[in-house]
């Protein structure tokens, strides 16, 4: 992701609870270095980050699908991640919505950070749908 040329790893944890709420999710950035995977500057990121888009609710189940790839085409990989149980409407229930955080030098960052649910695409937010558990596929 840093563009270093060394393998970096996102992991999804959707079920980690987040200020004291039940599957809210959390992903986390493993950089790599000259010996292999490494915790020094490790990255964590959940909905209540700040610049992560959404809020951080029980049950959003935040990096339940992780995907790679240049975007924005500076180099350096984006992460897509998946929160199938995420509320997008009111009255919808695990419609399911995607985030993007941006590739950089450093790591990962909120800069530029968007998210997008079906209705994005033209599709009706369905209650149950969970639109981003395919995002990995």
């Amino acid at each position: 992701m840093t563009g270093d040329g060394r393998a970096d790893l996102a992991v999804g944890a959707p079920y980690e609870d987040v200020n004291g709420k039940r599957n809210v999710g959390n992903v986390v950035l493993l950089k790599g270095g000259p010996d292999g995977l490494t915790t020094a500057g490790a990255q964590s990121f959940h909905q209540a980050t700040a610049g992560v888009p959404g809020a951080a609710e029980a049950g959003d189940h935040f990096g339940s699908s992780l995907r790679l790839r240049d975007i924005n085409g500076n180099g350096k990989a984006d992460l897509a991640i998946g929160a199938f149980g995420e509320d997008v409407l009111p009255a919808g229930y695990d419609d399911g919505a995607a985030g993007v955080l941006r590739g950089a030098a450093s790591g990962l960052t909120t800069t530029s950070a968007t998210s997008f649910n079906a209705t994005d695409f033209g599709y009706p937010v369905v209650a149950g749908r969970k639109f981003a558990d395919v995002l990995a596929r």
